[in-house]
C-alpha cells in the first residue's frame, strides 16, 4: 500500500536562505525518520506552467505556478477563474499520484486558494495552515482580502502558529479560529550539539578573533541599527571586540553599512551576506556573545542555534525572546530598541565569564531536550 503523503507548500525554493524554508525542510528530514507519511514540497513557482518534479534526498519538490486569489473582481481574480479549471485537475493528478493526506501552507498566501477549492471536494484530505510572522504582517496590510482568509480559515482544520504571542495576536484578528488556532515551537537541528571538526573546518570564512554574533535578515524588524548603536559604546570599553552581523540580503543593508561609517567602526563590524544554513554552526562556535536586538521575533530559531554551541543569549523583548529567555536565568532580556539598557547588558556579560557560562548552560539545556523538531513534528501529526 502507497505510503500517505504530506504536502507541504511553500512560495519560493526550500534552498532559499531563511528560517522559514529551515522549518520546512527539518519537518521533512522528522517525517522520515519517525512518522508513516512522506514528505513532499509544493513550490510556488511562476516560471513551471507543468508540475517539475526533483527528487531530493530528504523530499520530493513539486515545482508548478499557482495564482494569487483576490476578494476584488480585478485582471488577478479574472485570471485565476480563467486558468483554474486546469490547475484544478493537475493539483487533482498530484494528489492522486502521491497519495496526499495532508496539505501543509507555509507563509501562506492567497494563491492556497487553488489548494483549498480542492480541500473542499476531497474532504479526506487534512488542512494545516503554518504562520510564521510576515505572513501575518502581509494579511494586516491587505485588509481588502480580508473577506477571502475569512473563507480559508473557515475551510482549514488547523492554523498554527510558531509562538504563543502570534498565536494570539492571529485570533485577535481572526476570533472565529481561535478553537482551531494554536502554537507549535520550532525545533533545533540536532547536528548544531555535534558539531564535526570536519564540519567546522569546511568553511573558508575569516572570522576576528573574539566576536559578538547577531543573525538577521538585513531589515528593520530585525533592529541591527540598535545593536550599532550599543556597539559603539562597547567598542570603547572593550578594545578586543568586534562585531560580525549575518543575514539576507535587504533593503537595509546599505543605511547598516553607513551608519557603521559614520561612527567610525569600520575595523570593527563586519557584514557576511547570504551565508548557507549548513555553514552557520562556524559562526556560533567562534561567537563570544549572541545578540537579537530584533523589533519583531516570532521565534528566533537562531536564539536556539547559538545556545547549542553553548554561546550566551542577549535578546531583545520579542515573541521569541520572551517565549525562549528567562532573564537572568538561561539569558538577558531587553526592552524593544533601547540602546542604553542593550549596552548594559551586553558589557556585563562581557565583563563576567561565569555568568556567561551560567546563563549558556542553561539555555543549552533546554534547546537540547525542549525544542526538537521530533517534538514538533509529534504535534504536528493529525488525530487518527
Amino acid at each position: 500500500m502507497k505510503k500517505k503523503g504530506w504536502l507541504f507548500v511553500l512560495p519560493w525554493s526550500p534552498e532559499t536562505i531563511g528560517g522559514v524554508s529551515v522549518v520546512v525542510v527539518e519537518l521533512c528530514k522528522a517525517i522520515n525518520r519517525n512518522s508513516q507519511y512522506k514528505p513532499y514540497i509544493l513550490v510556488e513557482d511562476w516560471s513551471a506552467k507543468r508540475p517539475e518534479i526533483i527528487e531530493k534526498s530528504d523530499y520530493i519538490e513539486i515545482k508548478y505556478r499557482l495564482r494569487s486569489y483576490s476578494s476584488v473582481f480585478g485582471r488577478e481574480k479574472i485570471s485565476f477563474l480563467l486558468h483554474y479549471p486546469l490547475t484544478l485537475f493537475t493539483l487533482l493528478k498530484i494528489v492522486k499520484k502521491y497519495n496526499i493526506q495532508v496539505i501543509n501552507p507555509h507563509y501562506p498566501s492567497l494563491s492556497i486558494m487553488n489548494l483549498l477549492i480542492l480541500k473542499v471536494l476531497i474532504k479526506k484530505i487534512h488542512f494545516i495552515l503554518s504562520f510564521h510572522g510576515g505572513d501575518l504582517s502581509d494579511i494586516i496590510n491587505k485588509k481588502n482580502d480580508f473577506k477571502t482568509w475569512h473563507f480559508i480559515f473557515a475551510h482549514v482544520e488547523r492554523v498554527i502558529s510558531c509562538s504563543q504571542g502570534m498565536s494570539q495576536r492571529l485570533t485577535a484578528i481572526f476570533p472565529q479560529i481561535t478553537a482551531k488556532s494554536e502554537y507549535i515551537y520550532n525545533g533545533i537541528s540536532s547536528h548544531f550539539f555535534m558539531p564535526t571538526r570536519a564540519r567546522l573546518k569546511s568553511v573558508k570564512c575569516q572570522l576576528p578573533n573574539k566576536f559578538i554574533l547577531s543573525v538577521g535578515t538585513f531589515e528593520y524588524k530585525k533592529g541591527q541599527d540598535t545593536l550599532i548603536k550599543a556597539f559603539a559604546v562597547i567598542a570603547e570599553k572593550f578594545k578586543d571586540i568586534s562585531l560580525v552581523l549575518v543575514g539576507r540580503t535587504a533593503n537595509e543593508l546599505p543605511s547598516y553599512k553607513q551608519l557603521t561609517k559614520k561612527l567610525l567602526l569600520e575595523d570593527r563590524i563586519y557584514f557576511y551576506e547570504n551565508v548557507q544554513p549548513e555553514h552557520m554552526i562556524h559562526f556560533y562556535s567562534k561567537a563570544h556573545l549572541y545578540v537579537s536586538s530584533s523589533r519583531e521575533e516570532p521565534f528566533g530559531m537562531v536564539m536556539l542555534e547559538a545556545a547549542a554551541l553553548h554561546v550566551p543569549v542577549v535578546a531583545s523583548k520579542t515573541d521569541g525572546g520572551c517565549e525562549i529567555i528567562e532573564n537572568n536565568v538561561n539569558g538577558k532580556l531587553v526592552d524593544i530598541g533601547h540602546v542604553i539598557e542593550l549596552t548594559e547588558r551586553i558589557t556585563e556579560l562581557l565583563a563576567d565569564s561565569k555568568k556567561r557560562e551560567f546563563i549558556a548552560t542553561n539555555l543549552f539545556k533546554k534547546a537540547k531536550y525542549q525544542f526538537t523538531w521530533d517534538k514538533a513534528l509529534k504535534k504536528y501529526l493529525p488525530e487518527n
